[in-house]
């Protein structure tokens, strides 16, 4: 928490991805996936790759807990490497 870094924020993977389990489940992030944390929304409990076409996104709440630090702490975390 004390190497949270704000211009991360921008380059998240669950600003701008979503992550599907093998069975279509989707999350905001791999990390919530591992810890069945699922997208948030209004119509559904538990959003399937089957009901994303008829979902609005953007703008929509995401979920976080303390693991999020882990991508927002010093240079930043994603897939693809380094953020900043």
């Amino acid at each position: 928490k004390n190497a949270y870094e704000p211009g991360n924020l921008d380059a998240v993977m669950c600003r701008r991805l979503v992550s599907v389990d093998w069975q279509g489940y989707l999350y905001d992030c791999d990390f919530n996936q591992m810890l069945a944390l699922p997208l948030i929304s209004n119509q559904h409990k538990k959003p399937h790759l089957s009901d994303l076409l008829h979902m609005q996104l953007e703008g929509s709440e995401i979920m976080v807990a303390d693991h999020c630090y882990g991508c927002t702490a010093g240079q930043g975390s994603s897939c693809g490497g380094a953020l900043l």
